[in-house]
């Protein structure tokens, strides 16, 4: 037999917990501080936008007036949509207020007012919906800003950016276009974004970029991506092809397009018929991309709800008012900080009036301007001139636009200006290049344009705080740097251009004749004086 101990007998004491009076501590639930920080939300949301209202409302303008970004209208809601479907998640977390919030709103504030000052209207729009999704970490802390990461990173697609591949994606269109022609046999000729085969010609306008095409298949990618999918490998997968198909799909609608034209002997697939074929081809484009990838989708799976890491009690209702309406104003103050010293850079004295001083050649006498009907368009700026110069058989026009100061919509780096002009000239081609003048190696930007039979070379340089580069990204930080940190106000660019038979390289050695002669370029024109 084996010997049991016998149960403990003495009495066994029960703690029972007083209940709690009416002023006894006790734990609060994450929602009692989700009013405080909703609160601190709105009002820190109509602060920033209120700041920042020029450049809201450039976005909502380019909404309206842009039929290449007109899905930025849908971009709000549907953020705000997905955050609702995250509602029962955050109610288990309690928010918190973060000086990380406040860290990265400093940052954006920065780059906006770097926006701001460098005129460039995409870096004020990023940064202004940076701004407002710091204002989300400040006010409800990293936990809760986790969980509707997505639907915030979401709001850049509200932002009005791809304008900038419009250039590139023209050249690529028709480089496709010209290979699969060549491919069946059709004789055809590139010359930058007009191709000729023998029954016409046919010009890769913008509209036939595929820009807002490429856009729209991104946005709604991403949040198919999104909510189909819940392996990062899969959301990247479908991601590349949201980006890839759209830009093959258009170079197949524009061969197309060109055969449709041919075969038909240019009675359909012109005009109004251009749009509609490639819409619809498009659109079924689209279709497909998505039905692709609605069969691969993901089982869905329910979130696990993970609950509140710190003690549900630390979170009490009287630190709730302290706490998020302070980060709202901190963000504020911070987009108030950066608005006003834009401001005070805006009133900073401009360069005084251009004294234009042509240059005295050895072998080029001065001229009139090879052709009437060319003429660079740089709106608002200070001072223009278009002279000529003949040397022999040679002949160069020499242009220069000049700012007194720098501001939006007068730069000498602009999406708007234009070394084309008005019609008849179109551009054919872009790009930079160097060249030797004297002991120096220069660089240079340049524009091919053509009106039929003609054809014109353009090298062109920018001039800022008192320094010539060739590049339009260089000339923006320099132009920062001279607003920011005080420099000369004022800048110009400077385009010398010549005619070309055939070969666009012929007018290379009347370039390097002038600009031998007239180098350095900038004294062309004398200093600013007053």
């Amino acid at each position: 037999m084996m010997a049991r101990p016998l149960p403990d007998q003495s009495p066994q004491t029960e703690v029972v917990k007083p209940p709690a009076g009416p002023g006894a501590p006790g734990p609060k639930p994450a929602r009692t501080s989700w009013p405080w920080a909703i609160a601190a939300l709105a009002l820190g949301s109509i602060a920033v936008v209120a700041l920042y209202w020029e450049t809201a409302w450039s976005m909502v303008t380019t909404w309206r007036d842009s039929p290449a970004f007109s899905h930025g209208f849908l971009i709000v809601p549907i953020s705000a949509y997905l955050v609702w479907q995250q509602r029962s998640r955050l109610a288990r977390v309690c928010p918190r207020s973060s000086m990380l919030g406040l860290g990265a709103a400093a940052l954006g504030a920065l780059a906006w007012l770097i926006g701001e000052t460098a005129g460039v209207v995409l870096v004020q729009q990023a940064a202004f919906v940076f701004v407002l999704q710091s204002l989300f970490l400040a006010a409800l802390g990293p936990k809760a800003t986790r969980l509707i990461a997505f639907p915030l990173l979401y709001l850049y697609f509200a932002v009005p950016f791809g304008t900038f591949l419009i250039a590139p994606l023209q050249d690529l269109t028709a480089i496709f276009v010209v290979r699969f022609l060549q491919l069946v046999g059709i004789p055809v000729y590139l010359d930058g974004i007009f191709i000729y085969i023998p029954s016409g010609s046919f010009e890769v306008a913008e509209a036939c970029a595929g820009v807002r095409f490429l856009i729209a298949s991104v946005a709604l990618g991403a949040i198919f991506a999104h909510e189909f999918y819940r392996q990062l490998w899969r959301r990247m997968l479908f991601m590349a092809l949201s980006i890839g198909v759209p830009i093959v799909a258009n170079g197949f609608r524009a061969t197309g397009l060109v055969f449709l034209a041919h075969y038909s002997n240019y009675e359909i697939a012109v005009g109004a018929d251009h749009l509609t074929y490639g819409f619809i081809f498009l659109s079924f484009v689209l279709f497909c991309l998505l039905g692709l990838g609605f069969l691969f989708r993901e089982a869905y799976r329910a979130p696990d709800l993970e609950p509140d890491a710190e003690p549900a009690q630390t979170s009490s209702f009287a630190v709730a008012p302290q706490s998020h309406p302070a980060s709202a104003i901190g963000v504020a103050l911070i987009a108030a900080g950066s608005w006003a010293y834009a401001d005070h850079v805006d009133s900073r004295t401009p360069g005084g009036p251009l004294v234009f001083a042509p240059p005295t050649l050895e072998t080029w006498e001065p001229a009139a301007p090879a052709h009437t009907d060319w003429k660079p368009s740089f709106p608002n700026s200070s001072q223009e001139y278009l002279l000529g110069f003949q040397d022999g058989e040679a002949h160069v026009d020499l242009y220069v636009a000049y700012f007194a100061q720098q501001h939006q919509g007068a730069e000498v780096v602009n999406w708007n200006n234009s070394l084309t002009g008005q019609n008849p000239w179109q551009r054919a081609g872009r790009g930079g290049g160097e060249t030797a003048v004297g002991p120096e190696t220069l660089d240079f930007r340049y524009e091919r344009i053509i009106d039929g039979p003609r054809g014109r070379m353009v090298w062109y340089w920018y001039w800022v705080d008192g320094r010539l580069t060739a590049s339009p990204y260089v000339a923006k930080l320099l132009e920062v740097k001279a607003k920011l940190l005080g420099g000369e106000q004022a800048a110009a660019v400077i385009a010398v251009a010549a005619d070309y038979s055939g070969n666009p390289s012929t007018s290379r050695p009347a370039f390097e004749r002038f600009l031998t002669q007239a180098w350095p370029i900038d004294r062309v024109f004398g200093r600013p004086r007053g």
